[in-house]
């Protein structure tokens, strides 16, 4: 049902270009202010907007990001809460340098070439190896053997289906014909994730008490109940796997084009890192949280690259978003790439500039960024339903970032033929521009000196 009086007030608003009506019953909101109405709702004591089925593929059970029960949603987030406590993630760090360790150990083996590698590609790879892991004990082994298991070529087809389902869900009785018009290798891509993973999740669930290390399926087959249905464990590992790549390879390839298009803030960072540490088994995360420059970079990766682009919508329960009153039934999203590039809230907001989230006393803080409203920057949402690995993905950031730079000189061979923001495309997920890297070994894994 299409909400009338709200949107004919939008059509009148004085504030035009603050909130964009984008369908017949859905608004767009831009302020900051809106983000907190809409993603904080369901806390002191407001009505909760409830999700959208924007997400939801089909099944009894919706996974932990896209459920719209906020009562089994809770239920779930608090099942995998103790996988992403400090002592969990400390318990897993092991794990994670294993898979950086074999990653920097491929790249030096295929050896330094004048063409150089895609990035783009090698990060999903590592990316796709450490989700499956992590999240349910799989070996995707895109690193070990340098290509894609069909799993990752899979998904990298997702974007475009995703997109049609979302859009066509708007236009009932035309969504059955679309899909049947579509080339067979795009239509099947979604049966064919579907079916990839339930194997997955059924050769997990028959040998798992022959763990190697504990991942987030652990917390979801207690010894002491029942075996939950395999509909259930598919729905909460297809968004386990996603919400487990997808960000991190976005966060990876984003920060070394952006580093290697600004050769000052490269150079800032190799500085940090490679005073920071004498060899290799140094550089252990806990060692890295107290560096300010790159945290720098990441925050500034993940604003510029804003991996939320989308706004997450929810359907109003009648309440109001930004001091205007939203009708029960209207949908309702934030617009969280347009505040993350907005001049109104971060000067020269389309530049790369780690420098505005350092810290006052550091020598290369620049005043300049001071007024920036740093209270806009959510690249992992807020809330009841915020994402619930961000503590795993900053962990994965500072340990990639710090290795490579440590142990790689790195070159970008396309440097000026890119326009991050121009060239790429988002079709339920990014599809990112090529960034050619040329690296060359620095160091041994075991000296403390440059290698000369």
């Amino acid at each position: 049902m299409v909400n009338t009086s709200t949107i004919q007030r939008y059509r009148n608003s004085t504030l035009e270009g603050d909130v964009v009506r984008i369908a017949p019953n859905e608004l767009v909101f831009l302020r900051p202010e809106a983000q907190s109405d809409i993603l904080m709702s369901g806390t002191k004591e407001r009505p909760t907007f409830i999700k959208t089925d924007f997400q939801h593929i089909g099944g009894e059970h919706a996974g932990i990001a896209a459920d719209p029960d906020v009562a089994k949603h809770r239920a779930v987030r608090k099942m995998l809460a103790p996988a992403f406590n400090p002592r969990a993630l400390k318990e897993q760090e092991p794990a994670l340098h294993d898979h950086v360790d074999r990653f920097v150990e491929q790249l030096e083996k295929l050896g330094t070439t004048d063409k150089g590698v895609d990035m783009r590609e090698w990060f999903d790879w590592l990316a796709c190896d450490i989700a499956g892991d992590m999240g349910y004990g799989h070996s995707f082994d895109n690193v070990k053997d340098t290509r894609a298991h069909l799993f990752l070529a899979t998904f990298r087809r997702i974007g475009l289906w995703g997109t049609l389902n979302q859009v066509m869900k708007r236009f009932p009785l035309l969504y059955p014909l679309v899909f049947l018009a579509l080339p067979p290798k795009l239509a099947t891509t979604l049966p064919i994730l579907l079916k990839s993973n339930l194997q997955i999740v059924q050769d997990r669930v028959a040998n798992r008490k022959q763990l190697k290390h504990p991942d987030y399926f652990s917390l979801l087959l207690p010894e002491d109940r029942p075996l939950p249905s395999d509909d259930f464990l598919v729905a909460q590992a297809n968004h386990l796997i996603v919400g487990g790549f997808d960000p991190d390879t976005n966060l990876f390839t984003g920060a070394v084009h952006y580093l290697l298009e600004n050769p000052s803030t490269y150079e800032k960072l190799k500085e940090e890192i490679r005073g920071a540490f004498t060899s290799w088994d140094q550089i252990k995360n806990d060692a890295l949280q107290p560096l300010p420059y790159l945290h720098a970079v990441i925050e500034e990766t993940l604003r510029l690259h804003t991996n939320g682009a989308f706004g997450l919508p929810r359907i109003s329960p009648g309440d109001t978003v930004d001091g205007h009153y939203i009708e029960k039934g209207c949908v309702v999203q934030t617009a969280a790439f347009a505040v993350t590039h907005s001049e109104r809230y971060f000067q020269d907001a389309r530049r790369f500039h780690p420098e505005r989230w350092l810290p006052a006393g550091h020598p290369d803080h620049d005043a300049r960024f001071d007024a920036d409203n740093k209270a806009a920057f959510k690249p992992f949402s807020m809330g009841p339903r915020g994402c619930i690995g961000q503590n795993m993905g900053y962990m994965q950031g500072r340990i990639i970032f710090a290795k490579m730079i440590w142990y790689f000189d790195w070159q970008l061979l396309n440097k000026g033929q890119v326009d991050w923001e121009r060239d790429l495309r988002l079709y339920a997920i990014w599809e990112k521009p090529p960034v050619i890297v040329k690296y060359t070994p620095v160091r041994s894994k075991e000296a403390s000196q440059l290698a000369v």
